[in-house]
């Protein structure tokens, strides 16, 4: 068992060829969020790096060269600070309590210190102690929870809710895609864009919400072949957008619907357009083929987590995001 214990690793810089050892290994970690290596890569190549920073190394066993794990250090877009970061450490599984993670986490506060970071952020989750305590014994605090929720399309009736759908109707609110706007006015995506932006800085967050720039949307987004336009909904009063709920697809997962952000704007909240924007993205995944959607909210989100949970979405484990102090 001693012997078994004792890896000798080495480090390497992160290579294109990496990608679908990568995309294994995270996969094999969180096997209920699978990415595909075409997902993984577009996100990566897509990130403007004369902003944002991505750095990542590649774990090898010195004696079988093979690939073990990789760590990550980048910024959060939407909240962005030159001296904050994020790190993320993925091992293979079955090399697990081998004190790969340690050394991987080493090397990445070794980096840290070299970027004079300030503050770093790691995500776990709900049901992977293991993880959560690796964080904690490290100084990390916990700040916030996302908690995932999931509805069974196949047994939805977004029917019995008609009396949102028509009161938003007769208030004079039209709800439209994203494909459809986008082929009617040149100015929609940047309106959208802008729309975006400010439903997004009302979300519960850790730290400030910081905007990303039309450019760097549109790459992660819009070009992202994860994107379906017409499940990109958007809520009009006139030619006014007030709100917005958009979904994307899944390579690993044909047949679940992902719910990105759904929000609204402030003088019109209250009267039922979110439910109404989500009722015809209920409606798209059932017309669709889609038997599930995923989504996810803050553990302080009552507004949202109430209007879920009357739809029928279904709690599930969460993720926490989890903090440590850099700050001499």
């Amino acid at each position: 068992m001693a012997q078994q214990s004792v890896l000798s690793i080495g480090f390497r810089e992160f290579d294109s060829s990496d990608y679908d050892r990568l995309t294994e290994i995270y996969n094999a970690n969180y096997p209920d969020q699978p990415l595909s290596i075409a997902e993984l890569r577009y996100r990566d190549e897509s990130l403007d790096r004369s902003r944002y920073l991505l750095r990542r190394h590649a774990v090898q066993d010195r004696v079988s060269g093979e690939t073990i794990g990789f760590g990550r250090i980048s910024h959060g877009l939407d909240m962005f600070h030159p001296r904050k970061f994020w790190i993320n450490i993925y091992v293979d599984p079955p090399l697990h309590n081998r004190g790969i993670g340690s050394k991987i986490y080493e090397k990445l506060m070794e980096k840290l210190r070299e970027l004079d970071a300030t503050t770093v952020w790691a995500m776990s989750k709900e049901d992977l102690p293991t993880q959560y305590q690796f964080y904690l014994k490290r100084g990390f605090e916990e700040k916030m929870r996302l908690w995932e929720s999931r509805l069974d399309t196949r047994s939805t009736e977004p029917e019995r809710f008609r009396e949102y759908t028509e009161k938003v109707s007769s208030e004079g609110i039209t709800l439209a895609t994203l494909a459809e706007e986008n082929n009617r006015n040149p100015e929609a995506l940047r309106k959208i864009h802008d729309l975006l932006m400010v439903v997004c800085a009302d979300m519960p967050n850790i730290t400030p919400f910081t905007p990303i720039s039309f450019e760097q949307w549109e790459a992660f987004e819009l070009k992202s072949p994860r994107h379906l336009p017409e499940a990109y909904l958007l809520a009009k009063q006139g030619s006014d957008y007030v709100g917005l709920s958009y979904f994307w697809k899944s390579e690993k997962e044909p047949r679940i619907l992902n719910q990105g952000d759904t929000g609204v704007r402030r003088e019109y909240r209250g009267r039922g357009i979110a439910m109404a924007l989500k009722l015809k993205g209920i409606d798209f995944a059932k017309r669709n083929g889609y038997d599930m959607i995923k989504t996810w909210n803050a553990s302080n989100n009552a507004p949202m987590l109430a209007l879920n949970t009357q739809l029928g979405f279904k709690r599930q484990v969460g993720w926490i995001t989890m903090q440590k102090d850099l700050s001499p």
